[in-house]
């Protein structure tokens, strides 16, 4: 995510000039000057360098200023001017100038918290500089930091901060650009050792995120510091950094005028790091088999869990899973044996489901005779316990196969160590049975390992699975393939070419059934590989069979204001422009292609040489459409309304959205970035929203009253998300949200990976959805876990802007089919007063600000037309079936043709002629649809009417071949983009 560069330095250009004439002043007037009467008086000494004459006062205000942010002067709590002791030293000769300087730096940015941030731009700049191999302009040194270090700048771009880098002496400016002055070492310590915020990253991934100190309220304000920063703000949060300052650094630090100001950590840290020394050698006299170099490297947090384990086994079991790898002789230690091997242990049944869809993939039942046995796809609403159905599977297939090898795939590494426990401690696999690889370690098959748990990427590479099923030269071999829709990609469905005898898929994310609108070539590739769809258990009857806990769905529609609702009606105008000229350019080639019309179009586009106008138009117009309603300001109350009630009842919320911009607008909203500090002008990059606020004070209010809402003690977030300067961010939102951390909103972009061990919430809040089913699924999956306790009741809120492509949720699923046990309410936000005007209270109780939609304010729900019997239609009759698949027109002369990039196509066929002569009578010419059951049909007054029964595959043409004849549009689609 784009964090913001720090704001910029003005009047560095001669700092030792000034800060003599500066430092002289403050000296000699002994702290006795306000700052006003300091500023005249540096009027008087310092003069223009080219004319002579005076600066102006607001100037010099201004350079006053930054010399007092810099730490060069000091200003007292009674608002006069002085300097610090390293000032005099500076004045009487004891130090030089850049050392000076460095103190000054060194104690008003991060001793006294100023300006901690400065740090961290100078750093990042001189880590550029020292990388480069040849001179940088100011230019290019700002498009290296938005390059590698994701910076965004207001108008004055990084203004003074190359200056300052060599005033220091860290940089020298050249005729041809700045570089790093020798050595590079040195100033590269001294700004790691200042940057207070990595110093404090790497504690709290050394000791572990629940180590203390740092206390609960420390972390708190720590973890929004960085939110905050990260997502653009600045200035309120150094109230934010104080907190964490004043607990890390020694009191003495920043209480003390010192000559050498010096960052000291305060001694409860020196202890606490003390603390895991004394913890090893507790654990290598409590498990003589533990030495100290086994246990470097582990946090203070694990080393007391291992200190506390049972056992041995379980000592290692606990090191297993907290290290950077897992070894063979830990995974020994603590997989032990317990009873006998490939069973469950004697107390513990499998779930009814569980048996029914384990013998399902062995014996179909009847009726599905047709499909292969030990071949298909289960997909299984999270929590269930899909895992342990698959432990069953792999019982009884390995009793059956006792020659036979299993793969078990996964995604992620976190999943990997999942499975690894699972087998030997539910299903009780004998550790040396079992191999893996993946997180640097390969097992292999012919090292007479009979379950193999592999991560995808290390599966696929180098076509490692291939290799070394060929030399182990097994009879027979299953494919586990978890989370199985995350393998239809380019590379990792290699894996499928590698030979198996049996398959088994699972999933709690659906692919699409037969006919979905979302089916795509990765879903057809699955199916045919895995096979079927063999077994489903839904969220109704995860709920039944008291698997997982009831819930309840809030779907919140809010209108559009009126000029996001002209906008949006002129992109949709350009959509349909765009399909129709689509549909005359490339016709029914379209008809050849799997996927939905997106992709189709994306393929034609790749398929031709030279530009292709129409379909850049559908992707420009169709993704600002998304961004209009995506951004569509209703979210923000709405989302604002639903966070206070969180906090308010003490809930724990996880917010889900499509993009990290979206995540920003949820913390920094009302912050004036982007503004113009010479005229407090905003710029045009970010003055967008802030000229909506005169439109809608309303918006102005939300955003004000969200990011107020953010510096409020009982809203504790953190931020879950891809974009993170460092992925240990997402360890600790997992960590300080889970059932004793001190977190209650998780703000997230997209949905949780999987492999994720997510926390329970109370409370999901979909602010911006895709409409995919496959991130609504996984949604309700991260939102139901609550501890296993089926009595807990979670919510979903699901936002949407009515009448847009926002309701695409609706038609992509049967939620009501689904979820028709669950409590399922739509609602329409309706505050009291006009909202948009600015006529709203913030702090109104969210169930106060909605009311239960009304039929008309319903969306529309998935309407899938079934195929009727031929025998129950009549030609000119309606027709109540499928309205999608291969189109032809009508010519005003009653000829049927197809339309293509090269003109016309007439059709030659005895049938077609006869429809076309009844489109002609009854309309004048038009289109015709002939859906996959070969029907033909016509849309006359909004309704569809029967023509006959035809197959494309007959035609015959006066011109050009019928090889690449076919085009199709989903007619629920276009409803949706036109």
């Amino acid at each position: 995510m784009a964090r913001r560069f720090p704001p910029p330095l003005f009047g560095v250009e001669r700092t030792k000039v000034r800060s003599e004439t500066f430092v002289e002043l403050a000296i000699d007037s002994d702290g006795e000057l306000s700052k006003s009467q300091f500023v005249e008086q540096a009027r008087e000494q310092l003069q223009k360098p080219n004319d002579g004459g005076c600066y102006s006062a607001a100037y010099m205000q201004r350079i006053v200023s930054t010399y007092v942010q810099l730490g060069i002067l000091r200003q007292q709590a009674d608002g006069t001017i002085t300097v610090w002791q390293f000032g005099r030293d500076w004045h009487n000769g004891g130090i030089d100038f850049e050392t000076f300087l460095w103190y000054a730096i060194k104690r008003a940015w991060v001793i006294e918290g100023g300006f901690p941030e400065g740090i961290d731009g100078l750093r990042a700049i001189h880590r550029i500089l020292v990388y480069s191999d040849r001179p940088l302009d100011s230019g290019e040194i700002e498009q290296r930091l938005v390059n590698e270090y994701d910076y965004e700048f207001n108008d004055q771009k990084s203004r003074g901060f190359p200056t300052l880098l060599t005033n220091l002496g860290a940089a020298r400016k050249t005729d041809d650009g700045y570089v790093a002055t020798d050595p590079t070492d040195r100033w590269r310590d001294r700004f790691r050792n200042a940057d207070l915020l990595p110093t404090f990253e790497r504690w709290l991934k050394q000791e572990g995120a629940h180590i203390e100190p740092p206390s609960n309220t420390v972390k708190r304000d720590l973890a929004k510091y960085y939110i905050y920063r990260e997502s653009g703000g600045h200035g309120r949060h150094r109230q934010l950094f104080d907190t964490f300052r004043r607990d890390y650094l020694k009191t003495t630090a920043y209480e003390n005028d010192v000559s050498q100001p010096t960052i000291r950590r305060a001694e409860k840290y020196i202890e606490a790091e003390n603390k895991r020394g004394q913890l090893r050698d507790q654990i290598c006299e409590q498990f003589p088999s533990f030495t100290g170099d086994s246990l470097a490297g582990l946090s203070t947090s694990v080393l007391e869990r291992i200190a506390s384990a049972d056992d041995e086994a379980d000592a290692y079991r606990i090191k297993s899973s907290a290290g950077a790898g897992l070894s063979r002789a830990d995974f020994e230690r603590w997989a032990g044996m317990d009873g006998t091997t490939y069973s469950f242990p004697t107390d513990f049944e499998l779930y009814d489901w569980q048996q029914e869809a384990a013998q399902q993939w062995f014996d179909p039942p009847k009726g599905t005779e047709s499909r292969e046995p030990e071949q298909g796809i289960a997909r299984v609403v999270t929590g269930a316990g899909k895992t342990v159905m698959a432990l069953e599977v792999i019982r009884r297939w390995l009793d059956e196969h006792p020659k036979g090898v299993v793969t078990i795939l996964v995604p992620t590494k976190v999943l990997m160590r999942q499975w690894l426990e699972e087998l030997v401690e539910k299903l009780n696999v004998p550790a040396d049975d079992v191999g893996w690889a993946g997180s640097g370690h390969k097992d292999r098959f012919e090292d007479d390992f009979r379950v193999l748990v592999s991560i995808v990427n290390s599966a696929v590479k180098d076509d490692f699975l291939r290799d070394t099923l060929a030399v182990a030269n097994a009879e027979n071999h299953l494919l586990v393939a978890d989370e199985c829709h995350r393998y239809s990609g380019e590379t990792f469905s290699n894996v499928f070419e590698y030979p198996r005898t049996a398959s088994l898929g699972l999933s709690a994310t659906p692919l699409s059934d037969p006919g979905d609108e979302e089916r795509s070539e990765s879903d057809e590739l699955l199916l045919s590989e895995l096979g079927e769809i063999y077994y489903e258990l839904s969220y109704d009857e995860g709920i039944s069979r008291n698997l997982i806990p009831e819930f309840k769905v809030r779907y919140v529609g809010f209108e559009l204001t009126d000029a996001e609702r002209t906008t949006y009606n002129r992109l949709s105008e350009n959509v349909s422009d765009a399909v129709s000229d689509i549909e005359t350019r490339y016709g029914n080639q379209i008809y050849d292609l799997n996927g939905n019309f997106a992709h189709k179009l994306q393929t034609i586009a790749d398929s031709i040489d030279g530009p292709t106008p129409a379909i850049s138009d559908f992707f420009r117009y169709t993704q600002e459409r998304r961004e209009l309603v995506a951004d569509a300001i209703g979210r923000q109350a709405i989302s604002l309304s639903l966070l206070r009630q969180t906090v308010t009842e003490s809930k724990k919320a996880i917010v889900f959205q499509e993009r990290i911009k979206q995540l920003e607008r949820m913390v920094a909203s009302a912050e004036l970035r982007g503004k113009n500090y010479r005229t407090g002008d905003v710029a045009t990059e970010y003055g967008d929203r802030q000229q909506l606020y005169e439109q809608y004070p309303g918006l102005k209010k939300a955003d004000q009253a969200l990011e107020d809402l953010f510096f409020d003690p009982s809203y504790r977030p953190v931020m879950y998300h891809s974009g993170h300067r460092r992925n240990a961010w997402n360890d600790f939102a997992v960590d300080w949200f889970d059932d004793d951390g001190f977190a209650n909103v998780m703000l997230s972009v997209k949905a949780l990976i999987e492999g994720v061990d997510v926390p329970s919430a109370d409370v999901g809040i979909v602010r911006v959805s895709s409409g995919s089913v496959r991130q609504r699924i996984q949604t309700l999956g991260r939102v139901l876990r609550t501890g296993g306790d089926p009595s807990n009741t979670s919510e979903l809120f699901v936002l949407y802007a009515r009448n847009t492509v926002d309701e695409k949720i609706f038609r992509d699923y049967d939620w009501d089919k689904q979820l028709s046990t669950a409590d399922v309410t739509h609602l329409t936000w309706d505050p009291a007063g006009d909202w948009e005007a600015g006529d709203w209270d913030p702090e109104t109780p969210f169930w106060k600000c909605v009311r239960k939609a009304t039929e008309e304010e319903l969306p529309d729900p998935n309407t899938q037309r079934p195929v009727p019997d031929t025998a129950d239609l009549s030609v000119g009759g309606s027709y109540p079936g499928p309205r999608d698949g291969y189109r032809f027109s009508v010519d005003a002369d009653g000829q049927p043709f197809e339309k293509s990039a090269d003109g016309r196509r007439y059709i030659r066929h005895e049938t077609v002629e006869d429809i076309a002569s009844i489109v002609y009578e009854r309309k004048g010419g038009g289109t015709v649809i002939v859906n996959d059951a070969n029907h033909a049909l016509m849309m006359e007054d909004g309704k569809a009417v029967f023509l006959g029964v035809i197959n494309p595959n007959e035609f015959e043409y006066t011109s050009a071949d019928a090889d690449s004849v076919l085009g199709t549009v989903d007619d629920t689609e276009l409803d949706e983009l036109l």
